[in-house]
């Protein structure tokens, strides 16, 4: 006779002081559930436009024709004489419209990320935190395809290839942090103030005015460079810059970036964290 099987394991949360669950095994819930945040992100993104050849040309067709109007918009109101610094130009509006779209693209997915999971939250028990990781994981595969593209334009428009690049890898892990903890802040946020997340597309425009993706660093005047600072996208789009053509990030800029990352990202958990237990009540 076949024994019985076991029964689930149930955890139960006890109050604490600071009200966050016990993180070493909420991590390890998460950490057991990375196969389900893959195929759900998969899914979600096949739904939305990886089904079809012009939803997946989209992808990378929309943050181009952002930046061929950007491109018109600079070379109007200043013309530029030399095609080397046409290409620069236009090299650098590609790479900031494509890097700061995959910022947006997390910020955006987390203020759906419990809304639009809301019977999963009610009827489940899984970590709550595992749906903006999902929705920073669909922003990052949508961002590979257009940096693969990018690559190929920073070559054919004549940019330096050089050791610099190596520095690739450290920036994006920062910038996926920070992403994260934006989700994370998106996702908590909208479920108590469902206004929030018809303001933030206009906040996000208005991020971008501000940002180093229609202007340089370098065209930063010096009576405005201090206030830019406070932006952290001026420190990942400033460091991209750097990298991309041909010289390596400061140490500034290194130091800025690791602690927007982590001041954004600590923030994102730990409101998102506290508040948990109240989104099924909220939704």
């Amino acid at each position: 006779m076949a024994e019985p099987s076991s029964s689930p394991t149930v955890h139960v949360y006890e109050p604490t002081d600071t009200g966050l669950p016990p993180l070493h095994r909420y991590l390890r819930e998460i950490w057991g559930r990375r196969a389900f945040m893959w195929h759900l992100s998969r899914s979600e993104l096949k739904a939305q436009h990886y089904d079809t050849v012009i939803g997946q040309a989209w992808i990378v067709l929309d943050p181009l024709l952002e930046a061929a109007v950007y491109y018109l918009l600079r070379t109007v109101v200043r013309p530029i004489g030399t095609d080397a610094e046409r290409n620069a130009l236009l090299a650098h509006l590609i790479m900031a419209v494509f890097f700061f779209g995959y910022t947006r693209a997390s910020l955006m997915g987390g203020t759906k990320a419990i809304l639009s999971n809301r019977n999963t939250v009610l009827n489940s028990s899984l970590p709550r935190l595992v749906f903006p990781l999902v929705a920073v994981i669909e922003a990052f595969l949508d961002f590979l395809p257009t940096f693969v593209v990018y690559m190929g334009l920073h070559v054919l428009l004549g940019q330096p290839i050089t050791a610099a690049l190596l520095w690739l890898p450290l920036i994006l892990v920062l910038l996926t942090m920070f992403n994260l903890g934006l989700a994370l802040l998106a996702s908590t946020v909208t479920v108590f103030f469902r206004d929030a997340s018809d303001i933030l597309p206009y906040a996000t425009r208005i991020w971008l005015y501000v940002s180093p993706v229609l202007f340089t660093v370098s065209e930063v005047p010096p009576n405005i460079a201090p206030y830019l600072k406070l932006n952290p996208m001026y420190w990942f789009l400033g460091s991209l810059e750097l990298i991309f053509t041909g010289h390596g990030p400061t140490a500034k800029g290194l130091f800025m970036m690791t602690v927007f990352a982590v001041a954004v990202f600590g923030l994102g958990a730990f409101y998102f964290l506290r508040r948990e237990r109240d989104l099924a009540v909220r939704l």
